[in-house]
């Protein structure tokens, strides 16, 4: 998995690790803190997750948690290094979970056995799980998690239309409904269901539009009066037009901005440099109109390759 795409799952991931540890992996909990996920002995690795844990009893135990996308031959081997890092510095032996949220079918070994090492992390494949555990849940994150579990009952269209419609009853807001289903997006790639969930989400009317958003109306209005006013402050004709085009500029920067923040989070933040590069109002409208079309930031580096 690359470190950006790993930083996009773990992202989509993060709010729902008290639900893995109660629904799925069954402890009991009270509280769940997050714990340091860099750990430097003789060289630094970093966990996805680590947390403490308060279950019921007034007993604590440490949980480590990786997700992992393809079969890695060596899973065990790397468990087994941060089960010795995780205990040398915390002084606490780990439970650790294995989530396998890839396509293929699971074929990771869990276990280590030779004469001198008898060792077993645990593995997780969420293609098993119900996805009825998730996809009934009053959080729209629980929903989300639903599209990596076992739908198989229901059928692909009945399954991904009962996750968005889902996210339409529990988000009215349209903006985070949006993230939310976006978010969708890019879990259902790991089950290559991205086409389906589009497609569906077109259907149903219920995907964000950029231009609706009431935050890109004033950053768009806002950008051309600042420009306006620069402009009539230098007193000319010709200021007064420049103005114009720098406002009219710094709102399609402001709301290329917001909607890349909104449709990709800090991923979409990392193209603004090249927005900033491209010289034309004609391209940044264009821009703007190609985020709302796009699947992928892939397609938008596109642009900026033909365009800058």
């Amino acid at each position: 998995m690359s470190k950006q795409y790993d930083k996009i799952i773990k992202e989509v991931l993060k709010d729902v690790i008290d639900t893995l540890l109660t629904s799925v992996i069954g402890l009991k909990t009270v509280k769940s803190t997050p714990v340091e996920t860099k750990l430097q002995i003789t060289n630094e690795r970093e966990a996805d997750f680590i947390v403490m844990v308060e279950l019921e009893d007034a007993s604590q135990c440490l949980v480590h948690i990786e997700f992992q996308t393809t079969n890695y031959a060596k899973m065990a081997y790397r468990e087994l290094r941060y089960w010795v890092y995780i205990t040398e510095v915390y002084d606490i032996q780990p439970l650790q979970y294995v989530f396998y949220i890839g396509s293929e079918p699971l074929t990771m070994p869990d276990t280590i056995k030779t004469k001198t090492v008898d060792y077993r992390y645990n593995l997780i494949d969420m293609r098993n799980v119900d996805c009825d555990k998730f996809l009934y849940s009053n959080r729209p994150e629980e929903v989300i998690i639903a599209i990596l579990c076992n739908y198989q009952k229901k059928g692909v269209k009945i399954f991904i239309r009962e996750i968005l419609n889902r996210l339409k009853e529990l988000v009215p807001e349209e903006t985070l409904r949006g993230k939310h289903i976006r978010q969708v997006e890019v879990l259902s790639q790991l089950r290559d269901l991205q086409d389906e969930v589009c497609k569906e989400a077109e259907a149903m009317a219920i995907m964000y539009d950029m231009e609706r958003d009431v935050r890109f109306k004033q950053g768009l209005a806002e950008g051309q009066r600042r420009g306006l006013l620069k402009g009539q402050q230098k007193g000319l004709l010709e200021g007064q037009r420049k103005g114009l085009l720098e406002g009219k500029r710094e709102g399609l920067l402001e709301g290329i901005e917001l909607g890349l923040e909104l449709k990709y989070g800090a991923f979409g933040l990392d193209l603004m440099d090249m927005v900033r590069a491209v010289d034309s109002i004609d391209k940044l409208e264009h821009l703007k109109n190609l985020i709302k079309k796009t699947s992928s930031l892939d397609e938008l580096r596109g642009f900026f390759r033909e365009n800058i």
